[in-house]
């Protein structure tokens, strides 16, 4: 007999064969959710509150606004209201699909206010024809608010293969008819994303990588998203740091900086426009995207002048008031570092636009590699630089010499506080918090730091740079105005008869116009760096003009030499080469404000990127990001807070300590640098109370504290839900923890999955008193396979999972 013919079993085969299926789509509905769910990204953002200051511009009074380590990003003759930066870490193969921002108590700080408007880019080579700030009509006539909106999406940029989403956060705003001015404390950034399938070429797994992009992120937690995800690389069969790129010709002059470098331990390796196979740019940067994927290369040393070795010409402009329009070309060796797609997507004769990236979105702006070059262009050239190069690598840090920093200003014109550029030096002296955004500066406890400034009384002469440099002095910054063949008022001659030896050569930092435009015969920048074995080892200079602003001290070449120094000292990036481009990247959320772009292209080393300014030993964590989690909650109840953040030394284990407002915790941890850390607290007595944290490495070297967050306690009835079971039907406890009694108490047990009837359940206990607990359950319900259950009760709730056969309810947890 066929025993299949049996009606019997035939009903229970095509049973199970049902069960299985229903139970393989259950399945991977559950996993397509929970994929969906931990690839969303929330993010609270806390604001002190806004002060106001009355200035004066030009006989008209207005009202400055200034919120801590918030900026004006703003054109020309707005209204300058401050705005704050976010980078947020993508997951893994991912592309935003929704933003969203959810304010938090609005605060109104008053109303009749006429608040500044931002002022106009003027190049630092203008003395005529000063233009004074005012507002921009069509704004300031509007009722309405300004900006208006709560965030501003800069764009995705791509740092080694993780994807950093850059926004510009709204919380201020501004109504110019009233003039009612308002906050909010409080922004909560949510992103939603899709998966793309597609992982970047770029990303290398290394450690190093991980650790650099946990330093430029908010949420450096979701870097390990990208270790369970893609299989870390392992150590590169050769490794390097440096890659030095030159000519056949010119190759053996660079062997004793190779030799110097390899024996501090930078590896370093040579290679030809030969090796490359081609000279043109798109060969070089696709060979410097090879290497760099295959030997860890971390910096590119460009040997030669742009008629060598080829200069990126990118196009950039720039528009203030709506009247005066910059536009030119400029060579930026940030095309060699930023090395994620394309920079003249639509073919035209401009590269660099803002639509010259990926798919016509922006171009990369964030280097995967730092780049310094050396225009040389003779043997000569090469044994001047690389004499300069390998004594500096070679020098002895103690010498009081490298203590030596000049500040050197020069009158820029009438623009009231920015006539004389001092105002703008005097910033990069210890730190500052002007302008809305703090920076850190050279200490002046560690360095003996002269001021040499133009005044009403006293002009500086071109006499007194020239003994200070032959003198010794090894670092300078430089403000005032220039040209391809004049800087610090000198000409390439003066330069060219500088005596200093050697091994008493400086690196100069200069906001001068022009002074760095190597595409435009030798500029005096060359002069300081490979004509002579004197003057300058390195420095920054800009190719075409510098710009700052009438009347204020927020320049847009300020901003990045501020935080050039900031790199050094208050990141802990010694490196120049890393430095300079973490000055720009820091500058990144405003990049469309008036001159931005400009200045962040034009910026250009001279010099060899891996050598470190300073001889940085251990440092202290970076102060940790602000505390995330509730904003109230009731007496008695526990809740948690996370937070973390990231150590500038490898290797180094961190610990955190909370304070609670109403007393603190011991030091908790060991914890890795950039891992997330939760904590949990209950406060007892009604009140609002405001929470922060710092850490510490296994050094004891301490972070500042982070900024804060306040949470307000209400003392009344608290829900919270216990213990769910299942069986034939769900049952969940539901207990009030609270002091009073809790009535009315809606509820709900709702399931998600293959569930035929009884989905969900609702109803309502009259109520617990404090201490009790009260049982809550569905009905018969029936379904196959994994479901999600959601227990609601007040505005407590609790998830579980469990697996349905049939009526039965199993392995709930």
């Amino acid at each position: 007999m066929n025993r299949d013919s049996n009606p019997y079993i035939k009903i229970w085969k095509q049973f199970f064969v049902a069960t299985i299926s229903c139970l393989m789509i259950c399945t991977a509905l559950a996993q397509s959710s929970q994929t969906t769910l931990n690839s969303d990204i929330k993010l609270t953002y806390s604001f002190n509150s806004p002060t106001i200051e009355t200035i004066d511009i030009a006989g008209t009074l207005y009202d400055r606004v200034n919120l801590l380590d918030c900026y004006s990003a703003g054109s020309a003759g707005e209204p300058k209201i401050p705005s704050k930066g976010a980078f947020l870490l993508l997951p893994p193969e991912a592309k935003v699909s929704e933003i969203d921002i959810i304010p938090g108590e609005k605060i109104v700080l008053g109303s009749g206010l006429l608040v500044e408007p931002t002022s106009q880019a003027i190049p630092i080579s203008q003395t005529e024809d000063i233009p004074i700030p005012i507002p921009n009509e069509l704004i300031y006539q509007s009722n309405t608010e300004y900006p208006g909106k709560l965030y501003t999406q800069v764009g995705v940029h791509s740092f080694r293969g993780y994807q950093i989403l850059v926004l510009l956060l709204h919380p201020v705003q501004y109504n110019p008819v009233t003039g009612e001015l308002f906050y909010y404390k409080s922004l909560e950034v949510s992103v939603k994303t899709d998966a793309t399938g597609v992982q970047s070429a770029l990303y290398r797994g290394l450690d190093q990588d991980k650790k650099e992009v946990q330093q430029k992120v908010d949420n450096p937690e979701m870097s390990f998203r990208y270790n369970q995800e893609y299989a870390s690389s392992s150590t590169p069969f050769e490794h390097y740091d440096l890659l030095i790129i030159t000519t056949d010709a010119l190759k053996s002059g660079f062997e004793p900086l190779k030799q110097a470098h390899d024996a501090t331990g930078v590896q370093t390796v040579i290679k030809t426009l030969t090796d490359i196979g081609g000279s043109d740019l798109e060969s070089i940067r696709n060979y410097i995207r090879d290497v760099y994927t295959n030997w860890g290369i971390e910096y590119v040393l460009i040997g030669g002048d742009d008629n060598i070795v080829p200069a990126p010409i990118l196009y950039v402009s720039g528009m203030d008031e709506n009247v005066t329009f910059y536009e030119d070309t400029m060579p930026a060796d940030l095309y060699y570092a930023c090395l994620d797609g394309p920079y003249n997507y639509d073919s035209d004769g401009n590269w660099g636009e803002p639509h010259d990236g990926t798919d016509g979105g922006d171009v990369d702006l964030i280097a995967e590699v730092y780049v310094g070059r050396a225009c040389v262009g003779t043997t000569t050239e090469v044994t001047n630089f690389v004499t300069k190069t390998v004594a500096y690598i070679n020098k002895d840090s103690q010498n009081e010499f490298f203590t030596r920093v000049y500040l050197a200003a020069e009158y820029l014109g009438d623009y009231g506080i920015a006539s004389y550029g001092g105002t703008y030096m005097d910033q990069l002296v210890n730190g500052s918090t002007d302008d809305g955004y703090t920076t850190v500066g050279i200490p002046a406890s560690d360095y003996t730091i002269t001021k040499l400034y133009d005044s009403p009384e006293y002009d500086w002469s071109s006499s007194t740079i020239i003994s200070i440099i032959n003198n010794g002095v090894h670092i300078i910054n430089h403000l005032g105005h220039a040209s391809y063949d004049y800087n610090m008022k000198l000409g390439t001659y003066d330069v060219d008869a500088l005596s200093n030896p050697s091994n008493r050569t400086c690196f100069i930092y200069s906001q001068g116009c022009m002074a760095g435009g190597f595409d435009n015969g030798d500029c005096i920048a060359e002069h300081f760096t490979i004509k002579t074995t004197h003057a300058a080892f390195a420095g920054i200079w800009n190719a075409r003009y510098g710009f700052f602003w009438s009347y204020s001290t927020d320049g847009d070449s300020q901003r990045l030499h501020r935080q050039f120094w900031d790199a050094v000292f208050g990141e802990m990036i010694p490196e120049i080469g890393r430095a300079n481009h973490d000055c720009k990247e820091d500058n990144l959320p405003i990049i469309g404000r008036s001159c931005i772009r400009w200045c962040y292209y034009e910026t250009n080393l001279f010099g060899d990127p891996a050598l470190k300014i300073t001889e940085n030993t251990n440092h202290p964590p970076e102060k940790p990001g602000v505390p995330s989690g509730p904003t109230s909650g009731k007496a008695g109840v526990n809740y948690t807070f996370s937070s973390s953040t990231t150590d500038p030394d490898n290797g180094d284990e961190l610990y955190y300590q909370w304070d609670w407002g109403n007393g603190a915790s011991e030091w908790l941890g060991p914890y890795t640098s950039g891992q997330s850390v939760e904590a949990t607290h209950s406060w007892l007595v009604a009140g609002d109370y405001q929470l922060k944290v710092k850490a510490k490495d296994n050094n004891g070297l301490e972070s500042p504290w982070s900024d804060t967050i306040t949470i307000h306690i209400v003392v009344g009835p608290q829900i919270e839900i216990g213990t769910i079971s299942g069986g034939l039907k769900i049952t969940a406890e539901i207990k009030n923890t609270g002091t009073i009694n809790a009535t009315q108490i809606n509820w709900t047990i709702s399931l998600q999955g293959l569930v035929l009837f009884g989905q969900k359940k609702v109803g309502t206990i009259l109520t617990i008193i404090p201490g009790d607990s009260f049982d809550i359950s569905t009905g018969l319900v029936f379904g196959f396979g994994t479901v999600d259950i959601t227990v609601t009760a007040a505005d407590a709730e609790k998830t579980a999972t469990a697996f349905l056969l049939g009526p039965f309810i199993l392995n709930i947890r």
